[in-house]
């Protein structure tokens, strides 16, 4: 009974917790810790927020306490970094960056991985061989390290194919604010007229937004208008790609939108066209706010979320017809989402899992 009282007691007592992020920009890694940041300060544990850069989209929240490393080069934030921690005492620290992950100086300390590694590499027809080379790095940058993957898929690739040990990786899903998400979209803010399609994603080639605009210009729907919000590099091309495909007129460019709960909540259908993700943060906020949702079976993520007769609506990646078929079923009728089968990814929940990596460990 006494070792029993001893681990119940460690796991309520306050840690101190360290994390470490590139920076405050509007991608999900960095929306992810900061929201499981933010929860760990609320249960009473002092946290830590390292950034390489200070920059980004996001304001800072009260409860953390965020620190910049310093250094022109990247030798030299190392060189900070190393500095910064070796004296700090952290009960666990969790780095978004597996390249710094060895001048972290603390005992318990993991990196997380926020996506497929191997389906992200290209392999290019005239360059087979290059695909062994990026395998072998990216076998080097996850090696002899203890690892949070954000789902099966994610640690099913960092096991098979990039030869992680299983007992090295942990599965720990995205945090998201569940209560705080259904505010956010019942809060004012403008909306579109009329009925819309929404995709949140930064354009990018990943996010493959040509899918999706070829599948919207041949919906049963016309008059059904198509909400990208995010930004990219893509944007000019996607503009002239909407014009060549007569579309133009019922594609609205958003932008960034740092509340685009209301935006999801409106929606006919969120979509999701990407060909890799960790954990798709899009998919599983559209559901919350019962949004009908379809979204590409890609690897690892969407499959894990949208189970049963949601299973439905996941497509093959680059599969425009199945796409096309699915998001005007979607808009027709969508099965009931269970709530209650949602309630592993809310984020006290997920701050109690990191919570339990510290008691184990102590």
């Amino acid at each position: 009974m006494a070792g029993f009282l001893t681990f119940f007691e460690a796991i309520n007592m306050p840690y101190r917790i360290g994390f470490l992020l590139g920076s405050l920009t509007g991608a999900g890694a960095e929306k992810t810790i900061l929201t499981l940041a933010k929860n760990l300060s609320a249960l009473g544990h002092s946290v830590d927020l390292y950034l390489l850069d200070t920059h980004g989209d996001y304001p800072q929240d009260g409860g953390i306490n965020y620190i910049g490393v310093s250094g022109n080069k990247k030798t030299a934030k190392r060189q900070h970094l190393r500095t910064l921690t070796e004296n700090a005492d952290y009960d666990l620290f969790v780095t978004s960056r597996a390249d710094f992950y060895h001048d972290i100086s603390v005992a318990n300390k993991y990196c997380s991985v926020h996506i497929t590694p191997t389906a992200w590499l290209k392999q290019h027809p005239l360059k087979f061989w290059k695909y062994p080379l990026q395998v072998r790095k990216l076998k080097r940058k996850f090696s002899h390290k203890r690892l949070i993957a954000l789902s099966e898929g994610i640690k099913t690739d960092l096991v098979n194919n990039l030869g992680c040990a299983s007992d090295n990786v942990m599965i720990i899903n995205n945090p998201f604010e569940t209560d705080r998400i259904r505010a956010l979209a019942n809060e004012p803010g403008a909306i579109p007229d009329g009925d819309y399609i929404v995709y949140v994603a930064s354009m990018i080639p990943r996010k493959r937004h040509a899918d999706l605009f070829h599948a919207f210009s041949r919906l049963k729907n016309q008059n059904v208008r198509l909400l990208l919000v995010g930004q990219g590099h893509l944007r000019h091309e996607l503009e002239d790609l909407a014009k060549s495909l007569g579309i133009q007129e019922r594609v609205d460019f958003w932008g960034w939108d740092i509340n685009p709960y209301r935006l999801v909540k409106a929606a006919k259908v969120s979509v999701l066209a990407s060909e890799a993700e960790g954990l798709p943060r899009a998919v599983v906020e559209s559901l919350l706010l019962s949004t009908p949702t379809v979204s590409t079976d890609c690897p690892s993520g969407p499959a894990e979320v949208m189970t049963d007769k949601l299973a439905d609506y996941l497509v093959p990646v680059g599969d425009v017809d199945a796409l096309k078929t699915s998001i005007d079923k979607a808009l027709e009728s969508y099965p009931d989402i269970d709530q209650d089968r949602l309630s592993r990814f809310d984020a006290v929940n997920v701050a109690k899992r990191y919570e339990r990596l510290i008691s184990c460990h102590n």
